[in-house]
């Protein structure tokens, strides 16, 4: 993982951990999905602000990954999937009170996962996602992405400790191996 911010301040070191256990959960969900690729995985600004510094001032960890053109039946075979994955490995479930785009949440520690399906008509799109609270970040924090983000090493300036030298133009990045499930 990319580290953040030049600071060592415990919102940093919380945010650091935050990316790293993502980065360690999210490929089995997205591999339980029947899926291979993320979409994101990345420290975000909880503020609307354009400029990197403002920015960075709080921000919060999320990862996603999806498919289009979903139909019903495979949304809710996939939200299955995911489920059963994710409180095998610890997430515990919640009610589901997202309405009727929300398939499925569940939580572990301060992280949420959600399956995500925004249809009204025969197919939509379904997305896996974790998200984590947003933290306050000291002066100089810069925000980062995970190596796994297709984005990693592009010359967004919100992101200027990404390698460079990495960037893949947004083509598909292998997932690690996935960890053994308990038995």
């Amino acid at each position: 993982m990319n580290t953040p911010g030049t600071g060592d301040s415990d919102a940093e070191r919380t945010s650091t951990a935050r990316g790293a256990l993502i980065e360690e959960l999210m490929p089995g969900l997205v591999r339980a999905a029947g899926w291979d690729t993320l979409s994101n995985l990345r420290e975000r600004s909880c503020t609307d602000s354009p400029d990197p510094e403002r920015a960075a001032a709080s921000t919060r960890w999320f990862a996603s990954s999806g498919r289009s053109d979903v139909t019903r039946a495979e949304a809710e075979s996939v939200m299955e999937a995911v489920r059963e994955h994710a409180e095998s490995t610890g997430w515990t479930p919640h009610e589901s009170t997202g309405g009727p785009r929300l398939l499925y949440a569940a939580s572990q520690d301060d992280l949420t996962l959600v399956v995500r399906y925004a249809t009204t008509a025969d197919e939509g799109p379904l997305s896996v996602e974790i998200s984590t609270p947003c933290l306050d970040m000291p002066s100089g924090h810069t925000m980062t992405r995970s190596e796994l983000d297709p984005r990693y090493g592009s010359s967004d300036p919100m992101y200027p400790n990404d390698d460079r030298s990495e960037f893949t133009n947004e083509q598909v990045k292998q997932l690690p191996d996935p960890e053994p499930l308990p038995e």
